[in-house]
């Protein structure tokens, strides 16, 4: 739909801008902070990029639905039929320590199922960043290129490629962070980047070959599962146990919210995918991940 576009070419200006922000902070001196637990920081970074886009998208659709991670007061929202997700810094700890391994992450749900977002990452080139983009029907984008990840990536997983593992699995020893472990070990070289948001923009652009993802919120998953979506990949919902439990298309039967002043559990959810490229994702064939 064109609607959907137009989101979607709101998302890259506001994500733009925003980047523009963080990368001009990058290497800077700030405040940070830690959240809730050991190793969840925060920067002023952070909140002031989130209050960039906040005010923006405030600006063009006052009557939307605004979740961000940074948000301070977490309360008991009232749901609306759109709702933005936010994450202003993914990566905050590579940020803060130098390593430009981050992203900017914004989506739009229509009932809690995505339908146009971008995800802003630092990359080599002239303007010294790349914005992914997408919106539901309309295909991804990496700047003007379309991704097409049945023509970026091999049907195989050959010495060399790269899975992109989740730093909170317990196959690295997170075993304080209440995670339960995965009975299956995925093949390829496994490379963990510390940004949810910045590992699916590389899997949709066909530099991961697939990744494990999670437990994470909302606000991480929200841009990359319909960009990695609309360049062709599949996305495997997990359950807490990480066994294979569905195809996922909303989060609305993941969230499981009972009515609309129940939008608490937008902020609570968190959840962990299996995302590659389809015909690497043929579950059928146990050898690729056991």
């Amino acid at each position: 739909m064109k609607i959907y576009k137009e989101y979607e070419n709101f998302c890259v200006k506001i994500s733009k801008i925003a980047g523009d922000y963080v990368l001009s902070n990058f290497d800077g001196n700030f405040e940070i902070y830690s959240k809730d637990r050991k190793n969840n920081l925060v920067t002023e970074i952070d909140q002031n990029a989130q209050r960039i886009i906040i005010d923006s998208i405030k600006t063009n659709y006052p009557n939307h639905l605004i979740v961000g991670e940074e948000d301070k007061v977490k309360t008991n929202i009232h749901l609306s039929e759109f709702t933005w997700v936010i994450d202003p810094v993914d990566g905050t700890t590579n940020f803060v320590n130098g390593i430009p391994n981050f992203a900017i992450s914004i989506a739009l749900l229509k009932d809690l199922e995505p339908i146009a977002g971008s995800i802003w990452i630092p990359w080599p080139n002239n303007e010294k960043s790349l914005i992914f983009s997408s919106s539901k029907n309309n295909g991804s984008f990496a700047g003007d290129l379309k991704l097409d990840l049945f023509k970026t990536t091999s049907s195989n997983l050959e010495e060399g490629a790269v899975s992109s593992y989740s730093s909170f699995s317990s196959l690295f020893g997170n075993i304080d962070r209440n995670i339960k472990p995965w009975d299956k070990l995925l093949m390829g070289e496994k490379r963990v980047f510390g940004s949810v948001a910045y590992e699916m923009a590389l899997l949709a652009k066909g530099v991961i070959k697939f990744g494990l993802f999670g437990p994470a919120s909302i606000w991480d998953f929200g841009a990359g599962l319909l960009l990695i979506k609309e360049a062709g990949g599949v996305i495997f919902n997990l359950d807490q146990n990480y066994q294979f439990h569905s195809k996922f298309s909303s989060f609305k039967p993941l969230i499981n919210i009972n009515n609309k002043s129940n939008g608490r559990k937008i902020y609570e959810w968190t959840g962990q995918f299996l995302i590659g490229n389809e015909n690497i994702m043929n579950l059928e064939d146990s050898k690729k991940f056991v």
